[in-house]
């Protein structure tokens, strides 16, 4: 089981550095229609629809290396009160909610990414683009945060078990 998590963290690791990737591309296509509207008065057509696309990537890409090092935003006010012991079993918890959750939203994922390739559906804007190539990140993601979670939240059954 070691090994597949070694690899599941190396995943997670190129799938946030291809995420950082897309970011520094969606800065210098920005830059670069900015500086063509501005030197030429033209621009690119193609650059504002790629670059929604390249965001939706990006979260997909990068949210399971984020909530495994701990890096999403919490609210912890009643937290922070609370005892150690209780503390574990509400993220316990939360962590099966969220991959509960993260799994119900990959199978909605994933029927829509082959009903669209089933329907040959396309977003014809600036450039004609399969939808299925678009959003086929989105199960993808969904799935990989739904490992992520069940993991947390094994960690912390673990714990309990072994505190008590």
């Amino acid at each position: 089981m070691n090994v597949f998590w070694r690899i599941f963290d190396k995943l997670l690791n190129i799938m946030a550095a291809l995420a950082g990737v897309i970011l520094v591309f969606i800065c210098a296509a920005v830059c670069y229609t900015i500086g063509m509207r501005f030197l030429f008065n033209s621009t690119t057509i193609w650059i504002m629809q790629t670059t929604e696309y390249a965001l939706l990537w990006i979260v997909f890409l990068a949210t399971t290396w984020l909530l495994r090092e701990g890096g999403h935003i919490t609210t912890d006010i009643i937290y922070a009160s609370l005892n150690d012991k209780t503390k574990r079993y509400l993220d316990c918890i939360m962590f099966i909610v969220g991959g509960v959750t993260c799994a119900i939203c990959a199978y909605y994922g994933i029927a829509y990414t082959y009903e669209s390739i089933i329907h040959s559906v396309t977003d014809v804007r600036a450039v004609t683009v399969p939808k299925s190539a678009v959003f086929v990140i989105t199960p993808i993601g969904f799935l990989l945060l739904t490992i992520q979670f069940f993991r947390m939240a094994w960690a912390k059954i673990v714990d309990n078990k072994a505190v008590r």
